[in-house]
């Protein structure tokens, strides 16, 4: 398995998180954790994405996922190689004016949603050689995006991304505190840029942060737990639903990519806020 990761341009940053490059000589089926959206473009192979409670969904050539509230599966092919792109909170308006609670937890094809001014870049990446070349051409895409939208002005939530990063507990009455609009304002917000209410929210990066804690050696499970629930059955079941496997079986290292992709990070020191992948 081959995983790298390449930094999109700095103006670019508060609406495309990273891309990255992934390869796999043998087939592989992956519990994926429940994430931000990403673009992805199948540039060899096959395989088919398995989402929470739906039928399994073959990979196109190019195809944008939105905001996962549940843990789904990859299958791959031997041979694929993926180019992908995350997009943050921010992104998902500005660059192609989707909400997200709308796009949460669906597949589209890309060339429904960008049209036109995606075609040449698509093609640039398909043809290029190397993963730097397809960074470059990403840059160039998302470039023209922001060129077209220039005039439009949104309003972001940043309150309710500084609850998310918060490293205390995701107290709703905390973010509460933080922002200046009523909370079925927040409720709307949150959905528009993240694709959840906050409790959703809540429970979703509860769960995220125990893997961390996992990842990183935190033993027994009430300190990879953290507060928040109410016994270990609850810390198990949620665990599961947003990052796919148990703890006891990502701890064994079961989840093979969500470690690999962990450790890839840490190494190349890229901070993603808010991101699993």
């Amino acid at each position: 398995m081959e995983l790298h990761y390449y930094l999109p341009r700095a103006d670019l940053r508060e609406y495309v998180r990273a891309y990255y490059y992934f390869a796999t000589p043998a087939a592989s089926v992956q519990p994926l954790c429940a994430e931000l959206g990403n673009i992805r473009i199948l540039l060899d192979g096959d395989g088919e994405l398995q989402m929470a409670g739906g039928a399994p969904l073959r990979i196109t050539s190019t195809f944008l996922i939105g905001p996962t509230m549940s843990a789904y599966t990859m299958r791959a092919n031997a041979g694929t190689r993926v180019f992908g792109i995350g997009i943050r909170p921010r992104g998902w308006v500005k660059l192609f004016s989707i909400n997200a609670y709308e796009a949460a937890d669906q597949v589209f094809d890309l060339t429904d949603v960008a049209q036109r001014v995606a075609g040449m870049e698509l093609d640039a990446i398909r043809n290029s050689n190397h993963p730097e070349e397809m960074a470059a051409a990403c840059d160039r895409y998302f470039t023209a995006l922001l060129e077209r939208r220039a005039q439009r002005r949104d309003i972001y939530p940043q309150a309710i991304e500084n609850w998310l990063l918060n490293d205390q507990d995701l107290d709703i009455d905390r973010l509460m505190e933080t922002i200046d609009v009523s909370r079925r304002q927040t409720d709307r917000l949150a959905k528009k840029y993240f694709g959840a209410s906050p409790k959703l929210l809540q429970r979703k990066y509860r769960a995220l942060r125990a893997a961390d804690r996992i990842r990183q050696g935190e033993a027994p499970w009430i300190c990879a737990a953290g507060p928040g629930f109410y016994d270990q059955s609850h810390f198990i079941k949620e665990f599961r639903r947003f990052i796919g496997v148990t703890p006891s079986q990502f701890l064994d290292n079961q989840a093979a990519l969500l470690n690999v992709v962990r450790t890839k990070r840490g190494a190349e020191a890229f901070q993603l806020p808010l991101a699993s992948l």
